[in-house]
């Protein structure tokens, strides 16, 4: 089913909203666009006219006597210098407001996502997520790059080329005004029609062939395991084939784009001397320089259409884009299941008191996992959540952080969690969940990702360095290389081991903030040796002195830093 033009117009309007932010950037680069296009069309019609001109004055000695070469001569150079400072400043100026925009774009779109996570986005796998916050964000750059511009652009051509024939001809003026105005409409909406369908299909078809590349290559191992290999690369085949077929519509309308805009040109040059030879054999006296005006004329139509050529192609496009924007929607609109109160409002924690009452949950689609679960810990106090996988320990401590809804109470120093504001709840506790993160960034970045903004100021190198040295992490790189020091993606760098002890120093680095009062720990040790473990559970056990301990562990020697224990399952 293929949408109107005014539906896609509704649909791209939020996303031409958040452009004004960069509407000085774009409006230089189309003025720069302007003046390299009129520099064209003066260029080609001034040099057409010059050397007709020059032809004709030189049929006799008075005339080529009486001939200003030095005025046109000066002209054809000035446009020329212009055209190409033109071109050069407004390729800089135009792509450097769009990638601001695509980042602008991609922030926007992480803002919006973020608050619903990780309830909101169960529907969506994580490749599925990624290709909306790069494919299809890239794909909105033909929105402001290769389609408002260009329009713009076309309308300007028109206007121009129009009013330069009317100094000249009426015949000629009107019927360029005829023609160009058909074109403008016409072509965009066929153009519009024609590619719509495909490049919506063709959005579509690109990222299942994403997700089937990127689930063929992240499995790697378990595919060979199983003998899975040869199907799902049959899979990411098939894929590829059913991407190539749209994208083999989109290339034959772009060809028929072409032969039409060359017919039109055509057409529009043949009208041009048509009307030209007609107005100078019944209004002009032989022997006036009135052929040179004819081809300026023409010549200028055809440097008109430059301006003209790309809408074709700009608006089989469209469909590609409009598609985009849908899918951006499909996530960005939805509501967070998980509310937080306004900033203003809330209660601050001060002991780290901990209370569950009655708590019921289940994950959507799912069986419950927990049932009137109570638990009360005191200020201080420390406790292990142990039992079988699948029992509901690791989501207990989701429930605290508020990932998920659940029925029941859970309260933090006798106010219900559901009271604070996420920077004062976020701001009471130091979490390690049980996968750590590890972002393609620097060691320092990584870590400063743990400190609240209200202490950063607070926190130096030498504070990083101190805890990467506790942590037993200073032989991943020299002293004064560490912090500087890129991890790469998912932490490709670090080990399992090392990326434990790493989620292990951001909890450090959240304890020296004074308001920090619960520890919230899943499976702290997993992953390191004895000796290690050993080190890291005495080096925990000094730091979160003091400070109320929910843990959830399957290792026993981490059941020394509790004071109590309770079996789930």
């Amino acid at each position: 089913m293929t949408d109107s033009m005014g539906t896609v117009y509704r649909d791209l309007k939020p996303f031409l909203a958040l452009a004004r932010k960069y509407r000085l950037r774009f409006g230089l680069g189309f003025l720069l666009s302007l003046v390299t296009l009129l520099s064209s069309v003066g260029l080609l019609s001034l040099s057409g006219w010059f050397i007709t001109a020059t032809a004709v004055a030189g049929l006799t000695v008075a005339t080529a006597q009486v001939f200003n070469f030095f005025t046109p001569g000066a002209g054809v150079r000035g446009f020329s210098i212009v055209r190409t400072a033109g071109r050069y400043g407004e390729r800089l100026v135009t792509h450097d407001a769009t990638f601001r925009l695509l980042a602008g774009l991609r922030i926007w779109f992480f803002e919006k996502v973020e608050p619903l996570a990780p309830a909101g986005l169960k529907g969506f796998r994580h490749s599925e997520l990624l290709n909306r916050l790069v494919a299809d964000i890239d794909t909105l750059d033909g929105l402001y790059l290769r389609l408002i511009s260009p329009l713009l652009l076309a309308l300007s051509a028109t206007l121009a080329l129009t009013l330069l024939a009317f100094l000249f001809s009426i015949k000629i003026g009107w019927f360029l005004l005829l023609v160009l105005a058909l074109t403008m409409v016409l072509l965009p909406v066929w153009f519009f029609r024609l590619g719509q369908a495909p490049g919506e299909k063709t959005v579509q078809a690109r990222e299942v062939l994403r997700n089937q590349i990127m689930d063929y290559v992240a499995g790697q191992t378990e595919l060979q395991v199983y003998g899975a290999t040869n199907r799902y690369q049959q899979k990411v085949t098939d894929a590829e084939q059913v991407a190539l077929e749209h994208e083999q519509q989109m290339t034959r309308v772009t060809a028929l784009s072409v032969v039409v805009i060359a017919l039109l040109t055509g057409f529009t040059l043949s009208g041009v001397v048509l009307f030209g030879l007609l107005d100078l054999a019944g209004t002009v006296p032989a022997g006036r320089l009135q052929g040179p005006v004819i081809v300026m004329l023409t010549l200028a139509a055809l440097a008109a259409f430059e301006a003209i050529t790309p809408l074709p192609a700009a608006f089989q496009m469209l469909g590609q884009i409009h598609s985009a924007t849908k899918r951006l929607r499909d996530v960005t609109e939805q509501k967070p299941v998980v509310v937080f109160p306004d900033e203003a409002t809330g209660p601050e924690a001060c002991t780290g008191a901990l209370s569950f009452n009655k708590v019921s949950f289940a994950y959507p689609q799912g069986e419950p996992v927990l049932k009137e679960f109570n638990l009360e810990l005191k200020a201080g106090e420390r406790v292990a959540l142990v039992g079988p996988t699948g029992c509901g320990k690791s989501s207990l401590l989701q429930l605290v952080t508020r990932d998920w809804l659940c029925e029941g109470e859970i309260a933090l120093d006798g106010q219900p969690i559901t009271r604070f504001t996420e920077q004062r709840l976020r701001r009471a506790m130091a979490v390690m969940p049980q996968r750590v993160h590890i972002f393609s960034a620097s060691v320092r970045d990584n870590l400063l990702l743990a400190i609240d903004p209200a202490i950063a100021g607070d926190i130096t190198d030498g504070d990083l360095i101190s805890v990467l040295k506790r942590v037993g992490l200073t032989h991943i790189a020299p002293e004064d290389e560490l912090l500087g020091l890129w991890l790469g993606a998912a932490g490709q760098t670090l080990s399992g081991g090392e990326q434990r002890r790493f989620g292990i120093a951001r909890v450090l680095l959240r304890l020296l903030d004074e308001s920090c009062l619960l520890v919230l720990l899943d499976e702290p040790t997993e992953g390191l040796d004895p000796e290690t473990e050993s080190r890291i559970i005495t080096l925990l056990n000094e730091a979160i002195s003091g400070k109320t301990l929910l843990m959830v562990t399957h290792r026993p020697a981490a059941l020394g830093l509790v004071q109590r224990t309770l079996s789930l399952g």
